[in-house]
């Protein structure tokens, strides 16, 4: 997860380039860390600036095209139980997304 992340993080550096930065990340003392990818391309981050509180960090999305963005001003267990459970309808993540069952699966196991 961790050379996932470092990839990523590299991959959105060199995408300020040429695309504009979602809001928040403007300021210098920001980044993204990257905490759930999904199969289709999409990758969940944490807005992260210098001081902040973790229990305080939103939530963005970035489409599997890099373009789009969204954000969710909560934390991450809320978006998980939101999104999980209907009350949070992300318009980038797949549209089927959740599934009737649902699971969790570890960076390793994804991996092995």
């Amino acid at each position: 997860m961790i050379k996932i992340s470092a990839e990523r993080e590299e991959a959105n550096d060199s995408l300020w380039q040429y695309e504009d930065k979602p809001a928040g990340l403007e300021a210098e003392d920001s980044r993204l860390i990257c905490w759930a990818t999904t199969d289709n391309g999409e990758y969940l981050y944490w807005l992260v600036q210098q001081g902040d509180d973790p229990d305080t960090r939103p939530v963005l999305i970035n489409d599997e095209s890099g373009e789009d963005w969204e954000r969710y001003d909560v934390t991450v267990t809320r978006f998980l139980v939101g999104e999980l459970g209907g009350q949070i309808r992300s318009q980038i993540l797949w549209d089927q997304f959740p599934q009737p069952e649902h699971g969790f699966r570890t960076a390793r196991e994804m991996a092995g």
